[in-house]
């Protein structure tokens, strides 16, 4: 996870705001980034084209969709059984999760100074 301070740094990236804000690895941010809004993947496809091993991708993709940046979308086949294909949100989308994102962490920082001011009296 990112910290805090590579945001502060002049030559922080939005990769590095990805990683802070929504916990995730690196791993996951590349994964992020290889996937389109308008084109759905399969699972073997994303992990052809990053090179990496299957579970790896299912876990770090697991970890997108759970947090909103990647939609997973269940698809039939017509002589029975699914598969699933995995797209990126739109970057209006992301906007606004990383605006939710600030907002949860000003609310807690909030929190956590008044803690502090009873914490230390002690």
């Amino acid at each position: 996870m990112g910290s805090f301070n590579q945001l502060l740094r002049n030559n922080a990236t939005c990769k590095d705001l990805f990683e802070y804000f929504f916990d995730l690895s690196p791993n996951d941010v590349n994964i992020l980034y290889s996937l389109c809004t308008d084109e759905m993947k399969t699972l073997d496809e994303i992990a052809d084209y990053m090179k990496k091993d299957r579970t790896t991708v299912y876990r770090c993709l697991q970890k997108l969709v759970g947090t909103g940046l990647v939609i997973k979308k269940k698809n039939t086949i017509d002589k029975g059984g699914y598969y699933f294909t995995y797209s990126r949100v739109s970057i209006d989308m992301i906007n606004q999760l990383i605006h939710e994102k600030e907002n949860e962490f000003t609310l807690a920082s909030k929190l956590l100074l008044e803690n502090i001011k009873n914490e230390l009296k002690k």
